[in-house]
């Protein structure tokens, strides 16, 4: 797993590296008002693009394969099957791109683009990378209704849904208190507009998006006066090789609005490292969290659940799931309930199915609890 996160950032720099030009456009197709992004590729002497476009009415991205005739003629176009279902023939005029969008049957309509004005979409959301700026355009359009409210322990939750995509989340209810509540659905709708705009930018060049790439569910498994747990797992397939599925643990204080890490929850060595926001950033940052996690984290929780769960090495050489491999452990999801913590290993690509996640009696952990995490583990 941490070689994969390596790979990716590495992978990501280096598309970053020889990435010539991004253009950020709004205006007119036809009567409809679109949003486009191209961004401009050079590697041997020629030049790529990557394309997406989505209506204001829809926020759904429509992937576009295109070719650069010279630096200033575009030509787009969204091929599903063996047919092209739309393209467009651009020309690009000072910062202003202009020409035709043509359908299938050939349906013609004008097409005038010019650079986003990010003035107009000014706000506190928090984006990854730079190719995400049109996530400021989406995020002004966001639309959320309350769909239900269900309770839990006693505590009320109201539901939303987003309007343009299939995207639930939900914020804490009426009988939580004035200062919970202020301080909390805050941090809880900036989830549910995170996971919207990735439903919104789930798309592929082999089908148009029905908003629905992302199937996710979300589970309420842990609240107490001060902390309110829960797991959000999500199958999806967004044009890559193969789909994918994945689970994410939360435990958010509710005095002060952290959202604790693992790391910050247990320790199983003085050198744990729980800045995980710099590990991208400097070698030597995401070394140090690379040995805790392999050298202290991976063999003592991996002791942990094995003196509950007694595994054994598979005898049959084609059974890919050994849960004695250490490395399977490194980098886990986690799910913080009541009775405990759940851990689930991570495996290569191959052996998915073997996920399954392994209960932790708090009692089992207590031993490990970080001294930093303020609250005990019961």
């Amino acid at each position: 797993m941490k070689k994969t996160f390596l790979l990716l950032f590495l992978l990501y720099s280096a598309i970053v590296f020889c990435q010539e030009k991004t253009y950020y456009l709004e205006g007119t197709l036809g009567k409809s008002k679109i949003f486009m992004s191209v961004q401009v590729y050079k590697s041997d002497n020629e030049s790529s693009l990557n394309t997406i476009y989505f209506y204001q009415n829809s926020l759904k991205d429509i992937k576009l394969e295109g070719k650069l005739k010279d630096s200033n003629s575009f030509t787009l176009f969204f091929k599903p099957g063996d047919a092209i279902t739309e393209k467009f023939y651009l020309k690009k005029s000072g910062n202003n791109f202009d020409g035709f969008w043509y359908d299938a049957k050939d349906k013609k309509l004008v097409v005038h683009l010019e650079p986003v004005n990010f003035d107009k979409y000014k706000s506190n959301l928090k984006i990854r990378f730079d190719d995400e700026k049109l996530n400021f355009v989406k995020y002004k359009f966001l639309e959320f209704k309350k769909v239900k409210t269900t309770t839990y322990k006693n505590k009320e939750f109201v539901w939303y849904a987003e309007k343009h995509c299939s995207s639930d989340f939900f914020r804490l209810g009426t009988n939580f208190s004035e200062k919970n509540k202020a301080l909390i659905n805050p941090i809880l709708e900036e989830i549910h507009v995170q996971n919207t705009l990735n439903q919104l930018g789930c798309s592929s060049s082999f089908e148009y998006s029905n908003g629905q790439g992302i199937e996710g569910s979300t589970t309420i498994n842990f609240l107490n006066t001060n902390l309110l747990g829960f797991e959000i797992s999500s199958s999806y397939y967004c044009g890559g090789a193969h789909p994918d599925f994945g689970t994410s643990g939360y435990l958010i204080d509710l005095n002060n609005g952290k959202n604790y890490e693992i790391d910050e929850i247990l320790a199983f060595d003085k050198s744990v490292t729980i800045d995980k926001s710099r590990i991208t950033k400097n070698d030597s940052d995401f070394t140090a969290f690379s040995q805790y996690r392999h050298n202290h984290f991976a063999p003592k929780l991996l002791a942990v659940i094995n003196s509950i769960e007694h595994f054994e090495k598979p005898k049959d050489e084609n059974d890919d799931c050994d849960y004695t491999n250490e490395e399977y452990w490194d980098y886990p999801s986690w799910n913080f309930t009541e009775k405990g913590i759940e851990f689930t290993p991570i495996f290569y690509r191959a052996a998915r199915a073997c996920e399954t996640s392994f209960l932790v009696p708090f009692e089992n952990l207590k031993k490990y609890r970080n001294p930093k995490f303020p609250y005990d583990l019961n």
